[in-house]
């Protein structure tokens, strides 16, 4: 990626996990058979349960039909930097016929077999059957993985924060993964074929992902917003998901258990009402309560909020 003074002053972090990147780059890694160790044991459970629930292995053959391994069409990853799933979804199905055919030509252009479902979006341009299959995993599948990826997801966005505030710019695109390398005024990254993406001012959004464990990826096509999905560097948690929740609950309820353990780093309003499944309205009620006990504390920045532990709050969830 080739940098323009302007790209750097616009350089900036994905706001959370990706949905839709996290989702596709998840099926790809139940398929590989070079997944990493640490990835394995999720693997492992998935599958378990899909044997033993036929409607969980329907969904998994479909979502391996739609995403085999390998280069995907770029309108399965919408460029929104945007932590609901739902408008990734809506984005999908609002793609213009001549918009998809472009994306499914330039994806398979060199394949000799091309997809069933992308010769189907091509005759008739309608991506409902693919948002379903994509829904039904996310629910089925991805749904259980959201809280270790988020949290993995915002330890790696702190970090990008921590290089950004000591080092500036030129620290954090150096510092982003091994497989990256910054060389100004080119970010080099290890990838599958030889590309040359001109930012021309537009800027970088940076993406780190919990599922992109190998070398960063981006879209195919170079007029799409910039992002690059980076791996992210921390550890796989294995603490026991729910623990703190469960130390939490009968103190404060489990649902603002669960809020206060999501902002270990901090969030949106509308960020917190995806991971937790509720209406940002639910959300805006707690976050009132935990701001009047002292345990939080509430930033405007634009439209939206931010929220994120105070001393006493972190402490509150630390002691458990």
């Amino acid at each position: 990626m080739i940098f323009t003074a302007e790209d750097l002053c616009r350089v900036r972090v994905a706001s959370g996990a990706h949905p839709t990147w996290e989702l596709i780059l998840s099926i790809n890694s139940l398929q590989d058979p070079h997944l990493p160790l640490e990835y394995r044991g999720w693997r492992a459970t998935v599958l378990t349960g899909a044997r033993r629930a036929p409607a969980r292995w329907r969904c998994l053959k479909a979502a391996a039909e739609l995403v085999p391994a390998g280069n995907f069409p770029d309108f399965l990853t919408p460029a929104l930097d945007e932590t609901d799933v739902g408008a990734h979804f809506e984005t999908i199905l609002a793609q213009p016929k001549a918009a998809l055919r472009e994306d499914i030509v330039r994806t398979f252009a060199r394949h000799r077999r091309v997809p069933r479902w992308a010769r189907t979006v091509y005759a008739d341009g309608s991506t409902r059957d693919v948002v379903h299959a994509l829904r039904e995993y996310s629910d089925l599948v991805l749904g259980p993985a959201r809280p270790i990826l988020d949290r993995r997801v915002e330890t790696d966005r702190a970090r990008y924060a921590q290089q950004l505030l000591s080092g500036g710019v030129e620290a954090l695109l150096g510092n982003l993964h091994p497989s990256i390398r910054w060389r100004n005024p080119v970010l080099e990254a290890d990838y599958p074929r030889d590309r040359t993406v001109s930012l021309d001012g537009r800027g970088l959004v940076l993406v780190p992902a919990h599922f992109c464990w190998g070398e960063p990826v981006t879209f195919i096509d170079t007029a799409q917003r910039p992002m690059l999905v980076c791996p992210a560097v921390g550890l796989v948690p294995h603490e026991p998901v729910g623990t703190r929740e469960d130390q939490l609950a009968g103190l404060v309820g489990r649902t603002r258990a669960r809020l206060l353990c999501e902002l270990a780093a901090e969030a949106s309003t509308t960020a917190l009402a995806a991971r937790l499944g509720v209406s940002p309205a639910s959300v805006s009620q707690h976050t009132k309560t935990l701001r009047t006990a002292g345990l939080i504390t509430t930033t405007r920045e634009g439209a939206g909020v931010q929220h994120s532990l105070t001393p006493l709050g972190r402490a509150f969830l630390e002691a458990r």
